[in-house]
């Protein structure tokens, strides 16, 4: 990392990006894969994995534009077959495409604006990136039929905004996707639409609630999509409910967060309730319990048996 000149830095390496306005409902935040290993145990930004990337930031009347140039290919961390979220009752083909690492061809790029103002602050995104969903696709058809699981690549341009009000933060994202591909949607090429909006507020003592619901709309959808392997939703709503309380001097924070899948739940949910203390200023102990509700959700078929309670501690040196 360093200074090219006064307005323009410059940073190389394995890097964590965060895009968008919401810590719960990912809409915007395309550029890092995450660890899904096991759903609800912790929030977003614990589990963005990094990325190696060139980034290189011009500052400007105010302004951030940053321009990223993204080397490596990293997919998300799924459950693998036989843990207790995998759904299927046979694993996925191993085959990925691309293959994940470092390789000319398949660099991927983005591009924000960001502007921080009185009250207020947006940002702007473009990325042309992998889709870290894959879909399956068919690697060969004689002498056997096989599968792979095929990444898409897609273009993404979107925004983000913040406005500040008193004791009350509100916030909204919107994204358009292009060239999502599904199983049994052939070689056409279909177009997502995803939008957030959601608030926050502050005014109670040590204490912070916030709320926000997000709906992804494919905007060219089909009926065959409904269909095995895709399982694919015209719309796909999701909520989040998180109050934070705060006591002993900020030492101590009790959290409870609510995700609802569907508008009343029918595709899954989980809620979590939590505590963090800062027990010295090296040593920070989390736990708490998740409880899981099973939907119509691929990912959330028949996970309302695997509930969990967990304790980590942290040592910083």
């Amino acid at each position: 990392m360093g200074s090219l000149t006064e307005q323009m830095d410059i940073k190389a390496g394995r890097q964590i990006v965060v895009w968008g306005k919401s810590d719960n409902i990912r809409i915007t935040d395309v550029l890092n894969p995450l660890d899904l290993r096991e759903a609800g145990l912790t929030d977003i930004e614990n589990l963005r994995l990094p990325v190696t990337m060139t980034k290189l930031d011009y500052f400007f009347r105010g302004l951030n534009l940053s321009n990223m140039v993204i080397h490596e290919i990293r997919y998300a961390k799924n459950p693998a077959f036989g843990n207790d979220f995998f759904p299927a009752a046979q694993p996925l083909p191993s085959k990925e495409t691309p293959d994940e690492g470092f390789d000319l061809d398949d660099t991927e790029f983005a591009v924000a604006l960001n502007g921080i103002f009185r009250g207020w602050d947006a940002s702007f995104y473009w990325a042309n990136v992998y889709d870290d969903t894959p879909h399956l696709a068919a690697d060969a058809i004689i002498p056997v039929p096989t599968f792979k699981q095929d990444h898409a690549r897609l273009n993404m341009v979107g925004a983000a905004f913040n406005y500040a009000w008193g004791n009350w933060l509100f916030f909204t994202e919107a994204a358009y996707f292009d060239g999502i591909e599904f199983f049994n949607g052939g070689d056409k090429d279909y177009h997502r639409i995803d939008a957030l909006a959601g608030a926050e507020y502050s005014g109670f003592t040590d204490t912070t609630v916030s709320f926000e619901v997000a709906d992804r709309h494919i905007t060219n959808f089909d009926a065959r999509l409904e269909e095995a392997p895709d399982f694919g939703q015209e719309d796909a709503f999701v909520s989040a409910l998180r109050l934070t309380r705060t006591y002993l001097h900020d030492t101590l924070s009790l959290t409870l967060l609510a995700q609802t899948f569907g508008i009343t739940g029918e595709d899954g949910a989980f809620q979590r309730f939590s505590a963090e203390y800062d027990y010295t200023d090296s040593i920070e102990i989390t736990g708490g319990v998740v409880f899981y509700k099973s939907g119509d959700l691929v990912r959330f078929t028949g996970v309302g048996d695997n509930d969990r309670v967990f304790l980590e501690i942290k040592y910083h040196f």
